[in-house]
């Protein structure tokens, strides 16, 4: 049949809007019963979605990355368990009717919020029966409201199942709520559709008015599927129409957009439903439900995002709510052609996220915890939940083992260790080079890790590759006191000291003369230079400090250094320069005062400001405390070979950005296993100062205090020297807490 001249019209999106109606009193779950699942059923419904599962790439498997860890810190290593173990042997249980008889085709997952709950909820009730008989009947805390439940019931085929945690997890029992936290991803990928439960959100009167008026005109648009409608409108479709603006923005301001258990679930669920009450009442106790489905979601999403008038932490949310939908919905188109087309093999090409990343968006969002638990200890579950998502949404082949009264506190500094230290086993380069403030452990040490922070890898645009096995891989241990790492670090030659360059004050003077005249001309920076440009900012001095000590040391590095800075992908953001433009800049020749009338020498002038405010946005680690008044520029290079030392090209030159405080006493350090260029946008050149004080060189029997870290913004000839090092004895070092001598 020829189905281009078929008259039928398609109507994608037919039922992805609507609303039900249902009778509260209504609601009976006596019939409900939660059910083990056994073989082969239990296979059958958690083996679907296996082929898409990609946590053992690269060769990480859960065998491997729990020898590594055990290599790396033996202690930390009891703490996890295989998640393949885990999903094959949790107790997976659905919520069915007792009438319903027969094997389940499949299952639906709840995902919602949890009520505030006493620890000693009854889930046994009495009750009466004729001839003074009594019979003992399970009750089932519901998880929303009477007439939400009956719409997530109503999701639910006739042999399908229902997931909700509450009822399918045997709470007061930690090891089974541990295995089913480790299944999670088992759990909602498999399941036919997530359904999401809004008890916060409810639609007044005006909105559901509204969006019953919009049932018609969206369902029966002829627009393709992949075609939004009412898009691209002048003034925008939200704006000429304020009350749907002002559902779609309470309804992204719920609960359940914060919590960390949703915000996975939601990644996880291979199709959607929202529903969410309506105020509208009726008689007879009636009460409306708004139903939607991820692509009206992700209608509303492109129709708010042609909106101004959102607030930024609104705006934020919208742009990663439609990235993510819109990175799912090619996923699912994916899946949808290996089902189609079995005879053709479907290799999946998903971009895995990033552990560093995960755990910083994991734990920026709520965790409820146990709510059977006393207040501080809730707390904690919630960072061991928070733990156990961040290591499901990383994709890792491994979850938290049940907790036993041994292991440390589950508070967040040592929840970020444990994460950091899975990281390095798994040999991400990241958690090797995070520049947060150092963690807090629970005995008071501190530790040598940082806490991850969104600035861990600014200037990069790219996901770095794990670095390569080493002959002698980075351990922990603790002398009793603090722990500390051991590992092999490559020194850097500090040029000021060995060689100091006798023109060099001669570069301070004239980046004075540039920076005052660009000052004075008002030439255009981005946010890092213009925030100051105030009178009697309190950061004014300070900030141009920073840019004219940089500046020197730009002038120093020299033309070539510049060039290759600017091109190369860490700086891709930027403004290109050309070469002409460099020489012009770097002639100590140049007459600047004449050079910033002409409209090229302003233009040059400004993305030389932009570069160096990207320099300060990477270089300086602000999320540790540091700022331009205690962290200035320092030139670097490669370590060089006694018998060539007298060739200045060889180690090349860089950039980094240290404290004032150890300026006399510092060394510059990169660890080996992230020497090779490909890590040069990541904060791999460690700020290290002797703990014994008579010690200023890198023998082989000093321990050293990690006092910063920051990006190293070298050249090529850097970049090649630092890799062909070879001169790596093993070294301890500290967090920056321990200043005893050793």
């Amino acid at each position: 049949m020829d189905y281009t001249t078929t008259p039928v019209q398609y109507l994608p999106r037919l039922g992805q809007l609507a609303f039900l109606e249902f009778d509260e009193e209504e609601l009976d779950a006596s019939s409900l019963q939660a059910k083990l699942i056994q073989s082969p059923t239990r296979e059958y419904l958690l083996s679907r979605q296996r082929l898409w599962d990609a946590a053992t790439r690269d060769g990480i498997t859960a065998e491997t990355l729990l020898a590594d860890l055990g290599h790396l810190a033996p202690s930390v290593a009891k703490d996890f368990v295989s998640r393949e173990h885990t999903e094959a042997s949790f107790p997976f249980r659905l919520l069915k009717d007792v009438d319903c008889h027969g094997e389940e085709t499949g299952y639906i997952a709840l995902s919602y919020c949890w009520k505030k709950t006493t620890r000693d909820t009854p889930r046994k009730v009495v009750e009466d029966l004729p001839f003074a008989w009594t019979r003992e009947v399970e009750e089932f805390p519901l998880p929303t409201s009477a007439a939400l439940f009956q719409a997530v019931l109503g999701e639910k085929g006739a042999k399908e199942g229902l997931w909700y945690d509450q009822v399918c997890i045997e709470q007061d029992d930690d090891a089974e709520r541990a295995a089913a936290a480790g299944a999670i991803d088992t759990i909602y990928s498999n399941a036919r559709a997530v359904v999401v439960a809004l008890d916060d959100i409810v639609a007044s009167p005006e909105e559901e008015q509204f969006l019953r008026c919009y049932i018609d005109q969206y369902s029966y648009s002829n627009l393709r599927a992949d075609q939004q409608p009412n898009a691209r409108q002048n003034p925008p479709f939200m704006c000429q129409y304020p009350t749907f603006a002002s559902f779609f923005s309470r309804f992204i301001e719920s609960e359940w957009f914060e919590r960390a258990w949703c915000a996975h679930e939601m990644r996880l669920g291979q199709e959607h439903v929202f529903l969410l009450r309506c105020s509208s009442g009726y008689a007879d106790e009636v009460q409306a439900i708004l139903r939607f489905t991820t692509s009206f979601l992700l209608h509303m999403l492109v129709l708010a995002s042609e909106l101004v008038t959102f607030t930024t932490a609104q705006q934020t949310k919208i742009r990663a709510l439609k990235e993510m939908l819109v990175k799912h919905t090619s996923i699912q188109a994916k899946q949808d052609l290996a089902v189609q087309r079995p005879d053709t093999p479907q290799s999946p090409t998903l971009e895995l996220p990033e552990l560093v990343p995960t755990i910083i968006d994991t734990f920026q969002l709520k965790a409820g915890g146990n709510p059977r638990l006393p207040e501080y200890l809730k707390r904690l579950d919630a960072n061991r939940d928070k733990t156990c998502i961040a290591l499901s949404a990383a994709k890792l082949p491994v979850t938290l083992a049940p907790a036993n009264p041994y292991q440390r506190p589950n508070i967040e500094d040592e929840c970020l260790r444990s994460l950091l230290l899975v990281g390095l086993a798994a040999r991400d380069p990241v958690s090797l080079c995070t520049t947060g403030t150092p963690l807090r452990l629970h005995d008071g040490s501190v530790s040598w890790l940082a806490r991850p922070t969104s600035l861990d890898k600014h200037g990069m645009h790219y996901t770095p590759r794990r670095f390569a096995r080493s002959s002698n891989p980075i351990r922990q241990s603790s002398d009793g006191r603090a722990e500390y790492a051991q590992l092999d670090l490559i020194f850097l030659d500090l040029p000021h000291r060995s060689n100091p360059n006798p023109l060099f004050p001669n570069h301070i003077a004239r980046a004075r003369l540039f920076i005052h005249l660009c000052i004075q001309f008002g030439i255009p920076g981005p946010g890092m230079w213009s925030f100051w440009q105030t009178p009697d900012h309190p950061r004014a001095a300070s900030m141009r400090n920073v840019f004219i000590q940089s500046l020197g040391c730009i002038f120093d590095c020299g033309p070539q250094w510049l060039l290759e800075l600017t091109n190369s992908p860490n700086f891709s953001h930027t403004s290109t320069f050309e070469p002409h433009t460099i020489e012009m800049l770097l002639n100590p020749h140049l007459l600047v005062q004449n050079y910033i009338l002409l409209p090229e020498g302003r233009s040059a002038l400004s993305s030389l400001l932009t570069f160096i405010s990207s320099m300060l946005i990477s270089g300086i680690p602000w999320a540790s405390g540091a700022t331009e008044r205690t962290h200035g520029p320092l030139i670097v290079a490669a370590p060089t070979l006694s018998y060539i030392a007298a060739d200045p090209c060889y180690g090349g030159k860089a950039i980094i950005f240290a404290p004032f405080a150890h300026s006399k006493t510092l060394l510059i350090a990169v660890p080996d296993a992230v020497k090779a260029s490909e890590y040069d946008g990541l904060s791999r050149a460690w700020v290290l100062t002797s703990m014994n004080p008579f010690t200023g060189s890198p023998k082989q029997s000093v321990s050293w205090t990690l006092q910063s870290k920051g990006v190293v913004f070298g050249d090529g000839n850097f970049n090649a020297g630092l890799a062909r090092s070879v001169e790596t004895r093993c070294h301890r070092v500290y967090g920056p807490s321990l200043q005893v001598g050793m």
